[in-house]
């Protein structure tokens, strides 16, 4: 088939935009954000996490010295905040751990509380907070927790319930090993090279649609949350076992796995662009934090999580504004293209 010169000079031209539209269209993308560079990251010992044993030292280095070693080579200032939560240590701190409390005179101070939603809600921070079951009747340890991740305008809480799996443990039901993580792609780097979380004495977690804890509480298994991840999961043979008088808010006593063990939301925080990670066990110091590599002979690797989460970046999502930047690209090009056929 023999082209006339118009549609030639047409084609030829197609094709060249055909080429240099994606190179011009990511002029309008809008940058990937870090939710945080590596920085300052705040642990808080203050309030009876802290365990000679999971510190330890360079002689004898416990999970805690391993996340601390890792941190740093990553770039990071590791504060272990022995004195309490305050703004002074707090102070140009971009991420905070606070991991359950252990002992039920150990609890947050309304200042502390106070101080933690200052802090975050002045924007771009990244919070994690872990907990624990209610082994025993320790409701405290998540009341406490809850009343911090309500201050920030949290979604996600943990059930005042205890979880056992007979099946994933490090040698004792009580013992969980999470075993599950999401396929959802938007969370893909942090679940990256994790398949087995130490998640010893755990509660699973829960959704509230009104950043309310105890309030419109969902089961995050069964029902979504805009801005709200789940990450990783207790297996299927995981079930709830109450231990006190307080019923679970978003599930029943005696429901089986899946359930879920970490979440992430992100947009949090009155500036909108904070993350909140919430497990339902200490990411670090307590009896046996998720950090742990081998328990009872069974090799994990929680501490991918924690790393993975710690310096993740939220991908970029497609928003008008690059929708609006391609459609100008290719009216230009098509201008062009009207502008060469005219002067034939």
């Amino acid at each position: 088939m023999i082209l006339g010169k118009n549609t030639r000079k047409m084609v030829t031209m197609l094709f060249i935009a055909t080429i240099f539209v994606p190179y011009l269209a990511v002029g309008f993308m809008p940058a990937k954000v870090r939710a945080q560079d590596a920085g300052k990251i705040v642990f808080d010992y203050s309030h009876g996490q802290y365990s000679d044993y999971i510190a330890g030292n360079e002689t004898h280095p416990g999970q805690d010295w391993y996340l601390r070693k890792n941190l740093t080579d990553m770039g990071w200032e590791v504060i272990w905040a022995f004195g309490g939560l305050n703004d002074s240590v707090l102070s140009d701190a971009d991420a905070l751990m606070v991991a359950g409390i252990y002992g039920e005179q150990a609890g947050f101070a309304q200042s502390e509380i106070d101080a933690v939603a200052d802090w975050f809600n002045a924007g771009n921070k990244f919070l994690w907070v872990g907990s624990d079951s209610d082994y025993g009747g320790a409701s405290y340890i998540n009341a406490n927790m809850s009343a911090m991740l309500e201050a920030v305008g949290s979604h996600i809480y943990p059930e005042p319930t205890s979880v056992e799996d007979p099946e994933s443990n490090c040698e004792a039901s009580y013992r969980v090993v999470a075993n599950e993580t999401s396929d959802d792609s938007y969370v893909a780097d942090i679940v990256d090279g994790v398949s087995k979380v130490m998640m010893h004495g755990p509660t699973c977690l829960y959704g509230s649609t009104s950043a309310t804890a105890g309030e419109d509480a969902v089961a995050l298994e069964e029902t979504d949350i805009e801005n709200v991840y789940p990450l990783s999961y207790y297996g299927d043979a995981a079930y709830i076992t109450d231990a006190d008088l307080l019923a679970p808010y978003g599930h029943d006593n005696g429901d089986e796995g899946p359930l879920v063990a970490t979440a992430v939301e992100v947009n949090a925080g009155e500036a909108g662009n904070g993350i909140i990670l919430v497990s339902g066990a200490s990411m670090y110091g307590d009896y046996q934090p998720m950090y742990t590599g081998e328990y009872y002979d069974i090799t994990m690797d929680g501490y991918n999580l924690i790393l993975n989460a710690i310096s993740w970046t939220p991908p970029a999502a497609m928003d008008w504004l690059l929708i609006g930047g391609i459609i100008g690209v290719v009216a230009v090009v098509v201008i062009i293209i009207a502008i060469v056929l005219k002067r034939r």
